[in-house]
C-alpha cells in the first residue's frame, strides 16, 4: 500500500502466514531503511532482548497499577506472525526497526487482554456478507478461502489491500483506535522526514489505510512513549495452547500447530502433515482410526476443497473431512471450528482431540540471557528454602501448622496459590485459618507453564510476599461492598500472613456491617470474624477490641435483617440458615464478652417463630436457636415448643423446610428428645402417599443436618415407639438402594394406583384381605 514516495504499508492479520510471507517479501524487494511495526514502543529501548535465541513463541507480558486501575496484558509472537517477521528480518537487513504503537498499559488497551486480538471486528457487516456469498462459516474460514491459499505474492498484496480498504470504509473506527492512529503517524512522518530511505509500516489490516496517508512533515520528531513507574514489561515463554483460540485467545488464527505446518511447509503440504499428526494422537489416545478412516478422510477433505475451489486444502476443509470420516455417531453440537471460544463441553471427544492435534504441544523457551524480573529469582529462593521445587513427577507435601516452619511453608505455598502459579494444588486443609484442622497436603507438580506464570506474576510485586499481597490487594479493590467477598479475603489474608491487608479487609468490613442488605452475606462475614476474635493469633485479634465492635455491629445488623425476612414458601435457604447460626453462635461465645442485648436477640427469634409469614426454614431456625441458648425455663418447656411448633408445620409444603430450620440448629437437642421423635413419626405416618412425596425432598436436606451417629440414635428411639428392637437401627439407616430411586419407584406406584381405579381394576382393600 503507497501513496507517499518512499512509504510502503502492509496492512496484516495477526498471526497469518500469508501475511509474513507478504511482509518477508516487502522487506526484500524494498530494502527499507526504516521498518515500523504495530507493537509497544516503550519496548524500543529493549528490542535486543527480543532478538536472543528464544525459542518461540514468546510473548511480551505488560502490567500497570494505579489507584483508579490495574492493568494485565500480552503481546504474543510465533514464527509466523507478520511482526516477529519484520522485527527480525528487518534487522538482519540492516533497517532501523522500531515499535510505533502505545505501551500495551496504555488506557487505549482498557479490558484488552492480547493486543493482536481482532475479536471486536469478527462479525462485522462486511465479513458476514462475504461468508453469506461464499457459502462460508465464520471469519477463519473466509480469511483461508480468500488469502491463505497459493498465490503469486505481488497479487495477494494488492488482494489484502483492497479488502483491508473496503473493512475501514465500512466499520467506523473507535475513540481508541484514533487515539493508536494518531500516535502510529507520528512515528511514520518522523521516519519520513529523515529522508534517508524507504519505510516500511507493518500494522493491524484496519489502521493500514489510514496509516497510508502519512505525508512528509520536515522536522517531525519521533513521540515519546508514555511512561508510569508502576509500568512493566518483560519477556515470558509462551505456549502453541495459549496462542489457541479454543482456549480462549481471542486473536488473529485458531490452531496454530497447523499454521505452523502452513508456515514450514507451504499451504500444499501441511493439510498431509496435519492429517498424520492428528490420527497419531488420536491412536496415541486409544482411538481406533483405521486406514479406510484415513483414506475416507483424505477424499471427503479433497471433494471438499474441490468444490469450494481450493488448490490446497484450508484448514476447514481437513478439519470437515475429518469428522465427516471419523464421527460415527450424530453431532450435538456445531461444528467447534465454526465459531470461536472455549470448546463446548458436548464436543465430540474425537474432535477435541483433532483440534487438539491442531493446536500443537510446543512451548516457547527463553535465552538464558532474558533479563528477569526479581520475582522470579525471589521464588525460586522461596522454593528451595522450603524444598518446594518441582521434581520429575507429582509429589505429595505434607505441612504441619503447629511447627513455626511449616507455618512458612504453607504461606508461601498459599501465596503461590493466590498468584495462579501452575503446579501448587491443596487437596486438603482448613477452609479458614483459625479452624480447628492443623494439617494441610498439597500436590507440588512441574509445570511447562511455571517461568511464564511467575514472569506475570511480577506486575503483582518484587518479591513473593509483595505480589501475593497486590493480588489480593487488587482484589480487595474489586471486592466493594460484597462482605462474602470481604470475608474470603479476609481468610486469604492470613493464610498468606498478610497482617498489614488483614487489617483493612477488617476496616472494610466494619465499613460495610452497618449497610449489608443481605442476610447471608452478613453471616457468612459474622461467622468468620467471630473466628478470628476467639482464635486468632496471627493478627493478635483474639478478644481485640476493634474486632469485637464490628462483631457487634455486624450482629445488630443481621438481627434486623432477619426481621426482614417474609416469604411462608420460600424453600430452605442453606445462607440464611447459616446467618442464623452465626448470630446464634455470636451470642453464645461473646455475648456477655461484647455486652450484646440477649434479651432483645431472643425477642428477635421468639417472633420469628411465632410469624407465620417468615419463611419455613426461618422459623425453624428461630425455636433452634432459641432451644440451643436454653432460652426456655427447663428442658420440658423447650421439647413442648418444639411439638407445639411442628404440629403447626405438619403440612407437606413446608414441613421438610421448618425442619431443616430446627435440625441446623437444635441438632443435638433435637437427637436427646424422645418425645420430639415421636410426634415426628406421628405427623409423617400420617401423611397420605402423595403428600409425603410433596414433602420428601426437603425432608431429605433436613435430615442430612445427622451425621450417621445421630440417625442411628434418632433410628434406635423409633424402634423402641414401635416395640421393634433397637440394636437394628444401623441396618435401618442404610439403604442399598438411591433413596430417589427408592422416592421415584413408590411414586410410579401411586401413578399406577390412579390408572387402575380410574378404569375399575383396582381390588377393593376388603375383598384383598379376605382373598389373604
Amino acid at each position: 500500500m503507497q501513496g507517499t514516495p518512499g512509504l510502503h504499508v502492509v496492512g496484516v492479520r495477526h498471526h497469518s502466514p500469508a501475511c509474513a510471507r507478504v511482509v518477508a517479501h516487502t522487506l526484500q524487494t524494498v530494502r527499507p531503511r526504516h521498518v515500523l511495526i504495530e507493537g509497544p514502543a516503550d519496548m524500543n529501548a529493549r528490542l535486543d532482548e527480543l532478538l536472543l535465541p528464544h525459542e518461540l513463541p514468546l510473548a511480551i507480558f505488560s502490567s500497570y497499577r494505579d489507584e483508579a486501575r490495574t492493568h494485565a496484558s500480552w503481546t504474543p509472537f510465533c514464527a509466523y506472525s507478520p511482526e516477529w517477521v519484520a522485527l527480525t528480518e528487518g534487522k538482519a537487513a540492516g533497517a532501523q526497526v522500531r515499535f510505533m504503537d502505545l505501551p500495551a498499559w496504555d488506557k487505549s488497551f482498557h479490558g484488552v487482554r492480547n493486543r493482536y486480538s481482532d475479536g471486536e471486528r469478527r462479525t462485522t457487516r462486511l465479513i458476514e456478507t462475504l461468508c453469506r456469498k461464499l457459502g462460508l462459516e465464520g471469519m477463519d474460514a473466509l480469511w483461508d478461502h480468500l488469502f491463505e491459499q497459493p498465490c503469486e505474492l505481488e497479487a495477494l498484496a494488492e488482494r489484502l489491500r483492497v479488502y483491508f480498504g473496503s473493512f475501514r470504509s465500512e466499520e467506523e473506527a473507535t475513540e481508541s483506535d484514533l487515539r493508536r492512529e494518531a500516535f502510529m503517524l507520528e512515528y511514520v512522518e518522523a521516519a519520513l522526514a529523515l529522508g534517508d530511505g524507504p519505510v516500511v509500516v507493518v500494522c493491524g489490516g484496519f489502521h493500514a489505510p489510514v496509516l497510508a496517508r502519512a505525508t512528509v512533515k520536515p522536522g517531525a520528531t519521533f513521540p515519546t512513549p508514555p511512561s508510569h513507574p508502576s509500568a512493566r514489561s518483560y519477556l515470558v515463554p509462551y505456549s502453541f495452547r495459549r496462542l489457541d483460540s479454543f482456549t480462549g485467545y481471542e486473536s488473529g488464527m485458531p490452531s496454530p500447530a497447523f499454521y505452523q505446518a502452513v508456515w514450514e511447509l507451504g499451504p500444499e503440504k501441511a493439510p498431509e502433515h496435519m492429517l498424520r499428526a492428528a490420527v497419531e494422537r488420536l491412536r496415541g489416545r486409544g482411538q481406533h482410526v483405521s486406514s479406510a478412516d484415513l483414506i475416507a478422510a483424505s477424499v471427503m477433505a479433497e471433494g471438499l476443497g474441490r468444490l469450494r475451489s481450493h488448490s490446497a486444502l484450508a484448514r476447514s476443509d481437513l478439519l470437515d473431512g475429518m469428522a465427516a470420516a471419523l464421527v460415527k455417531d450424530a453431532l450435538d453440537v456445531a461444528l467447534p471450528w465454526t465459531t470461536r471460544g472455549v470448546l463446548s463441553p458436548d464436543t465430540d471427544p474425537l474432535l477435541v482431540e483433532v483440534l487438539r492435534a491442531f493446536s500443537g504441544e510446543r512451548t516457547g523457551r527463553l535465552s538464558d540471557l532474558t533479563p528477569r524480573p526479581p520475582l522470579l529469582a525471589d521464588v525460586e529462593r522461596v522454593l528451595t528454602s522450603h524444598d518446594l521445587r518441582p521434581q520429575g513427577r507429582a509429589r505429595k507435601v505434607n505441612v504441619e501448622l503447629r511447627e513455626p516452619s511449616h507455618l512458612e511453608r504453607s504461606r508461601a505455598l498459599h501465596r503461590l496459590r493466590v498468584l495462579g502459579i501452575p503446579g501448587f494444588t491443596r487437596d486438603t486443609g482448613p477452609t479458614f485459618p483459625t479452624e480447628p484442622v492443623l494439617q494441610e497436603s498439597w500436590t507440588v507438580t512441574p509445570s511447562e507453564d511455571f517461568i511464564s506464570w511467575v514472569i506475570e506474576a511480577s506486575g503483582w510485586g518484587p518479591t513473593l510476599e509483595a505480589a501475593a499481597t497486590g493480588r489480593l490487594e487488587e482484589a480487595l479493590l474489586q471486592a466493594g461492598p460484597d462482605l462474602g467477598k470481604l470475608a474470603l479475603l479476609l481468610a486469604e489474608s492470613l493464610f498468606t500472613g498478610s497482617k498489614g491487608l488483614a487489617q483493612r479487609v477488617l476496616e472494610a468490613v466494619a465499613a460495610q456491617a452497618l449497610h449489608e442488605p443481605d442476610l447471608a452475606r452478613l453471616g457468612t462475614a459474622l461467622e468468620r470474624l467471630l473466628s478470628v476474635w476467639r482464635h486468632d493469633v496471627l493478627l493478635g485479634a483474639q478478644g481485640s477490641t476493634e474486632v469485637g465492635a464490628i462483631i457487634a455491629a455486624a450482629f445488630d445488623r443481621g438481627l434486623w435483617l432477619l426481621e426482614q425476612l417474609d416469604g411462608p414458601a420460600l424453600p430452605a435457604d442453606e445462607g440464611q440458615l447459616r446467618a442464623v447460626a452465626a448470630l446464634r453462635d455470636t451470642l453464645r461465645f461473646a455475648g456477655r464478652a461484647l455486652g450484646l442485648d440477649e434479651t432483645h436477640a431472643a425477642a428477635v427469634f421468639e417472633r420469628r417463630l411465632a410469624d407465620l409469614r417468615a419463611p419455613p426454614a426461618v422459623r425453624g431456625a428461630a425455636l433452634g436457636a432459641l432451644w440451643s441458648l436454653s432460652r426456655f425455663s427447663d428442658e420440658a418447656s423447650a421439647e413442648a415448643a418444639a411439638i407445639r411448633a411442628t404440629r403447626a408445620a405438619a403440612r407437606p409444603s413446608i414441613l421438610g423446610d421448618f425442619l431443616a430450620g430446627l435440625f441446623r440448629l437444635a441438632r443435638e437437642q433435637v437427637v436427646r428428645a424422645p418425645p420430639v421423635t415421636a410426634v415426628l413419626d406421628e405427623v409423617l405416618r400420617e401423611l397420605p402417599q402423595e403428600d409425603f412425596l410433596v414433602a420428601l425432598p426437603a425432608l431429605r436436606l433436613a435430615f442430612g443436618f445427622f451425621p450417621p451417629q445421630e440417625k442411628e440414635d434418632i433410628a434406635r428411639t423409633l424402634l423402641s415407639l414401635h416395640g421393634k428392637e433397637p440394636s437394628g437401627a444401623r441396618a435401618l439407616i442404610r439403604l442399598e438402594v438411591d433413596p430417589a430411586i427408592v422416592a421415584a419407584g413408590t411414586a410410579l406406584d401411586e401413578e399406577v394406583e390412579q390408572v387402575l381405579a380410574r378404569y375399575g381394576l383396582l381390588r377393593p382393600a376388603r375383598e384383598v384381605r379376605d382373598d389373604a
